[in-house]
């Protein structure tokens, strides 16, 4: 008697039908991208008003960290299209990730120098490797599996993009903003006081700041 063979589940033959059987590990690996680069994507707005307060630069000057960030997209993206045509997808998804690392890596010499343009370049790094993961993600998700179902991997994969640009802003929010704004008086006194760099890091201001808002209130109630 021979056996039956094994009836596949209604959900396993749904993922199948959209990625193939042995494909499923480069799809999520590249949907995780979608996620990634949606983090930097809005970071930006965070960045501009961190840097107007690091480097007490005007609004124009500020506006520079969306036209560094997005030249990277204008110079790299037809050339990146261009070297995947002649190397592969590998090679463009290796590229990107190697000038993604190093760019968010410039972060921190461009800390500690303190050179605004040296942020900037760092921005245009990091928008140069999006650029190559992005030319490369796309084309990839949609040639993973059946030409039918191209669109619906495509959905799957850039719904987690979305999520990246939450994760940025709350990134951002959490980790980069101090939670206290000075006015221009305010920073003046702090400037006079040889105070104003331990305002200007995000982490060690938390305490100096309550500290400073406590101290000038109590001063103004007594005067």
């Amino acid at each position: 008697m021979s056996e039956s063979a094994p009836v596949a589940s209604p959900v396993t033959s749904r993922i199948e039908g959209l990625v193939p059987a042995g494909q499923l590990l480069p799809f999520v690996l590249v949907t995780v991208l979608f996620y990634l680069w949606g983090i930097p994507n809005n970071l930006n707005d965070v960045l501009i008003r961190q840097f107007m307060k690091s480097f007490a630069i005007t609004r124009f000057q500020a506006g520079l960290v969306q036209s560094a960030f997005y030249l990277g997209y204008f110079v790299l993206a037809l050339p990146a299209a261009l070297l995947m045509r002649k190397l592969g997808y590998k090679a463009g998804f290796v590229i990107g990730l190697l000038l993604f690392g190093v760019g968010t890596f410039l972060f921190w010499p461009a800390a500690v120098i303190g050179k605004y343009g040296f942020f900037l370049f760092s921005l245009f790094v990091i928008a140069s490797g999006l650029s190559f993961l992005e030319t490369a993600s796309n084309p990839f998700i949609a040639q993973l599996g059946p030409a039918q179902s191209s669109e619906k991997r495509l959905n799957v994969s850039q719904a987690f993009n979305p999520l990246g640009s939450i994760s940025g802003v709350l990134i951002g929010t959490i980790f980069i903003f101090s939670g206290v704004e000075l006015n221009s008086q305010q920073i003046d006194s702090l400037k006079a006081q040889h105070l104003y760099d331990a305002y200007r890091l995000p982490r060690s201001s938390y305490i100096f700041i309550a500290y400073y808002a406590y101290v000038t209130s109590r001063i103004e109630v007594a005067t």
